[in-house]
């Protein structure tokens, strides 16, 4: 039988971003500009001459239950690396305190909670912010589906979970899956880049070990999160001076700052949005609350706490936690068990819950 034959060229490119390694291989598929693969089935990372258009397939979909895209999307990721569990059993990890009347319901799952969970089950995560849709297009040539914290509705300010699988550059579009509109959904460019700047353009990877090598490559000097939350900084930066009005783009300069370890800068850029917050920003994005917590000033850490406990939004253990050391540190220990235990109850799971609680002794 007449042996089928794969040309590969290799090419070396040098740009201003660095040195790139792309590979064009024609097979027996026809196809061009994929991601090449290695004797060893190893897929190398596409930096350049991307496919038009790539959907990842195969990956499971489950709808949702209340409030729990999050869980759901990590099922989703989690399923291309053939790691099946349940959102029931990610929830119980993440968010066990669930109330589908909403009041006294745990509604905000960080990035890096879902990130902890990922690296329990044996796989190399990476949160990071300052995504594009031209990474968003090299993460799915490679097969690696994207976590993406973005809005669930374009004027209103809830959180929601939602996996990049796909692109069309053809018809400009990004394909998503998650827990409420199924498993495939297009979103013009535009549209979802509006969705996402909500929340710092921030964005979820988690791959077996074996592609640390590959996401690092898509991810440049990315791959430095202290790195990333500086260009996540200039780009906020970058947008007010286009639009000085622009308060999403002044909340990202807020988070970035707070995760490159400016406090004090991070609380005065809070201060000039405070007065225009949209109802639930604190309920997702504490990092002014946190800010304040390490620059010591307890009084408005427990304003701020409290308005967002007292919002229908109970459940939120991290702010428990918070409230408990002030009274710790204040010598009430009394205060701040009572706090600790409002932590551990809404959410056993929650290490960091636990250990304030035995830090303050039977």
């Amino acid at each position: 039988m007449k042996r089928k034959i794969i040309f590969l060229f290799a090419f070396i490119i040098l740009s201003t971003g660095g040195l790139y390694l792309f590979f064009n291989s024609v097979g027996s598929s026809g196809e061009e500009g994929r991601a090449a693969e290695t004797p060893s089935g190893k897929v190398l990372a596409v930096t350049g001459n991307l496919p038009p258009a790539k959907t990842i397939g195969g990956l499971t979909h489950v709808w949702q239950s209340f409030n729990n895209c999050s869980s759901v999307a990590l099922v989703i990721a989690l399923s291309q690396w053939d790691i099946k569990d349940t959102q029931e059993k990610i929830a119980l990890a993440t968010r066990p305190w669930n109330n589908p009347r909403g009041d006294n319901d745990d509604k905000s799952v960080t990035l890096y909670e879902l990130a902890e969970y990922a690296e329990e089950r044996g796989l190399a995560t990476y949160v990071r912010p300052n995504g594009d849709i031209e990474l968003l297009k090299k993460f799915v040539a490679n097969d690696i589906p994207v976590i993406a914290r973005a809005l669930t509705y374009p004027d209103k300010d809830y959180v929601h979970y939602r996996v990049v699988k796909g692109y069309d550059d053809n018809k400009k579009v990004i394909i998503e899956s998650d827990g409420i509109e199924g498993l495939s959904e297009a979103y013009s460019y535009d549209k979802w880049m509006h969705l996402w700047k909500e929340f710092n353009y921030s964005y979820l990877v988690v791959v077996p070990p074996a592609k640390q090598s590959v996401v690092e490559e898509i991810l440049g000097e990315d791959k430095d999160e202290k790195v990333a939350w500086q260009n996540a900084k200039e780009r906020a930066e970058g947008e007010l001076t286009k639009n000085s009005n622009d308060r999403r783009a002044h909340y990202n300069l807020v988070t970035a700052l707070y995760y490159l370890g400016d406090y004090k800068g991070a609380v005065q850029e809070f201060e000039k949005v405070e007065p225009y917050l949209t109802p639930h920003k604190l309920w997702y994005q504490m990092e002014p609350i946190e800010a304040y917590f390490k620059l010591g000033n307890y009084d408005r850490v427990l304003i701020l706490a409290d308005s967002v406990i007292n919002n229908n939004n109970k459940s939120v253990s991290e702010l428990y936690i918070l409230k408990g050391k002030i009274y710790q540190e204040r010598g009430d220990r009394t205060l701040a068990r009572k706090e600790f235990e409002k932590a551990v109850y809404y959410n056993e799971a929650l290490k960091a819950a636990k250990d304030a609680l035995a830090s303050v002794g039977e």
